[in-house]
């Protein structure tokens, strides 16, 4: 309970006492014991919010289920995909990509292209950029569908001038190795440049740190929950550190007048991303 306490300047005279108590929903709770890392009432309070179909518990025991690790917890990948398929017949975005990710991964269920492809048009359709570079990386290695280069640069294109950092690595990938657009290096550099400069090397390498130390010391003997609602974080700083690598290979085969030119053209480029 919160008490908010109104006074005079002197502070001798209080004037009104409000008192609210507003306890946190299921949901909020459910996800708040995963940041905690108690993963079992976690559980507990995702299945509540779950069977009451709110798609955002859903997703989370779902993830809960799937990517849990250590101690004795045991995977359930029959309730994951349940959950996770229930939340994403809701409609849920989120739910969408994270089936179409299932059926690419092939762990939770068996591998299957075309299904995925079928979830990343549904996030897509509402300019999902996760479900858009879904589907620019099925086009590009042709899976579920017949390659095709070209549409896969557009799809690519249409992430990265909204500020997608995977999609932006995979246009850059595109310029570099002539997949759907003319070969250009100096504007595979540029659009590396973009995804590479959204983390400094100083705050990356903290990050890595960070997340190396947290594995030395991680305690196995017990479950480990904290972190598996942070796939889109933790995928934008891998997007990031891949950037920074290519940006550093790409680097040795251009001129120093080349990379002026990739830098200024960075520049300009960023003022159309939205």
């Amino acid at each position: 309970m919160k008490l908010y306490r109104f006074m005079n300047r002197a502070n001798i005279l209080p004037i009104i006492f409000l008192s609210f108590f507003q306890p946190l929903s299921a949901q909020e709770n459910c996800e708040e014991l995963i940041r905690d890392n108690q993963c079992m009432n976690a559980i507990t309070a995702c299945s509540l919010a779950a069977e009451m179909n709110d798609p955002r518990a859903q997703v989370a025991l779902s993830r809960l289920y799937s990517s849990t690790l250590y101690g004795d917890f045991r995977r359930n990948y029959k309730k994951a995909f349940q959950w996770m398929e229930t939340a994403a017949n809701q409609g849920d975005t989120d739910a969408e990509v994270a089936m179409a990710e299932i059926y690419m991964a092939g762990e939770v269920a068996p591998m299957n292209a075309r299904k995925a492809r079928i979830w990343y048009e549904k996030a897509a359709a509402k300019d999902d950029l996760d479900g858009i570079n879904g589907l620019a990386r099925l086009y590009r290695y042709g899976s579920g569908v017949r390659k095709d280069q070209e549409k896969a640069f557009e799809y690519y294109q249409k992430a990265s001038l909204q500020g997608h950092t995977r999609s932006q690595v995979g246009l850059g990938m595109a310029y570099r190795d002539a997949r759907g657009v003319k070969k250009n290096l100096v504007y595979a550099y540029a659009w590396f440049l973009i995804a590479a400069e959204k983390i400094t090397n100083q705050e990356y390498n903290s990050y890595r740190k960070d997340y190396e130390d947290r594995e030395e010391n991680l305690n196995r003997d017990n479950p480990q929950c904290e972190y598996v609602l942070e796939g889109r974080s933790f995928g934008q700083i891998f997007a990031v550190g891949y950037a920074k690598q290519l940006l550093k290979d790409l680097k040795k085969r251009l001129s120093i007048k080349q990379i002026r030119k990739s830098e200024a053209l960075a520049a300009e480029l960023k003022l159309t991303i939205q």
